[in-house]
């Protein structure tokens, strides 16, 4: 794993400029494996103009997403190699129009059965439940109906806002009523039976809790064992409207200060739950793939 996919969701930007630069390279290639001379970058242009007939440059740009500069400097490119040409718009003369010169038409048709080709490719490389090419669509979507930096901006202050009206906390769960609190969570965010109270006789054969609370309210948990010099975490969670404001990291920080002399936290977790355990600083150890389980691990220094 890279370390910058440590990150979540925060190197999605590098994830998609991977796949990217991926997609063009063996694009680019394969186009040179058959002798033809086009690059994957001139596609969208290319495309649309073989749809649409003529194109001003404003309107080419915003069919294929590009900011104006940037699709006069591709457009210059491609018409360097001959593949579209201008033309006066009937409508106003003032104003030119792109379309494919006949050399670019030839070029279409030449390249329809290996668009065919790559279009097949990418059908079986994203049929997956998360398909790639449905969910950036639906990306672009949410992303028109309102610009990025607006959400962005709009969530900072939301964060700021809450961070600064928040009063944080953390306890050892060593009373009923705390231990409770955090089994009231546990039964709320899994699925498998979780007893309706906490017996504290019997509570030494029970993990140990941890809660953490926003503003005296419960917002999370941690369970774990303690054996020997490791501490083995049973369960860990947030409840939903806590998420994203660092409540799991500091359970974990918290958990380490309790346990100084303690030099290794284990985790055993299904597969889907590693990029959240990643994301507390926890490192891939051993995969059950049979059982759809991994053990991750994080070294206390």
């Amino acid at each position: 794993m890279n370390t910058i996919e440590k990150a979540g969701i925060l190197s999605i930007a590098a994830k998609l400029q991977n796949v990217l630069d991926t997609l063009r390279d063996a694009g680019n290639l394969f186009y040179q494996a058959h002798n033809i001379n086009f690059e994957t970058k001139w596609f969208p242009p290319i495309y649309v103009l073989s749809i649409v007939n003529q194109l001003s440059v404003t309107e080419l740009a915003k069919e294929i997403g590009l900011s104006h500069p940037a699709a006069i400097g591709l457009l210059k490119e491609i018409e360097k190699n001959g593949l579209i040409s201008s033309v006066k718009d009937s409508r106003d003369e003032r104003k030119r129009n792109l379309m494919l010169s006949p050399k670019g038409r030839e070029m279409v048709s030449e390249l329809k059965p290996y668009w065919d080709s790559i279009a097949s490719t990418l059908s079986d490389v994203t049929a997956n439940p998360h398909n790639l090419f449905i969910s950036l669509t639906e990306v672009e979507m949410r992303l028109d109906e309102k610009p990025l930096l607006e959400r962005l901006n709009e969530k900072a202050d939301q964060i700021l806002k809450q961070s600064k009206d928040r009063e944080f906390t953390i306890e050892k769960c060593d009373n009923s009523f705390a231990l409770n609190l955090a089994k009231a969570i546990r039964r709320e965010l899994f699925s498998y039976p979780v007893d309706e109270e906490i017996n504290l006789d019997v509570w030494e054969s029970n993990p140990t809790y941890f809660l953490a609370s926003v503003n005296g309210l419960p917002a999370g948990y941690a369970a774990i064992y303690v054996k020997g010099n490791e501490v083995e975490m049973d369960s860990i969670a947030v409840l939903e409207q806590h998420r994203n404001q660092g409540i799991a990291r500091h359970l974990i920080q918290y958990i380490k200060q309790s346990y100084p002399s303690m030099k290794l936290i284990k985790a055993t977790c299904e597969i889907h739950q590693k990029s959240f355990f990643e994301h507390l600083g926890f490192v891939l150890k051993k995969a059950e793939k049979e059982h759809n389980r991994i053990t991750m691990e994080l070294k206390i220094v």
